[in-house]
């Protein structure tokens, strides 16, 4: 192999690592794009998740205050003759 079929055998494989590299580098880049949108999305997905706890949090509270409030008004209601007496 003579010297110039070297010479371009060489040029060869480094305009093929240039190419290798610039392939590497362009999946990298969108590789770490989409991990960037899947933490936006992963933060998004807690926050929606918080807000639904509070939420479900906020409607069992409501439900415990109106029970009680019906539980007094029964109770009332019996204390002063005017209960169904079960019927």
């Amino acid at each position: 192999m003579s010297v110039e079929d070297r010479v371009i055998k060489l040029e060869t494989f480094a305009a093929d690592v240039r190419e290798h590299t610039r392939i590497l580098t362009a999946l990298l880049e969108r590789h770490s794009e989409r991990m960037d949108n899947h933490d936006a999305a992963l933060a998004e997905m807690h926050a929606a998740q918080a807000n639904a706890d509070a939420r479900i949090a906020a409607l069992a509270d409501a439900q415990i205050r109106t029970e009680d409030a019906l539980r007094r008004l029964i109770e009332r209601d019996e204390q002063r003759g005017n209960g169904s007496g079960g019927q």
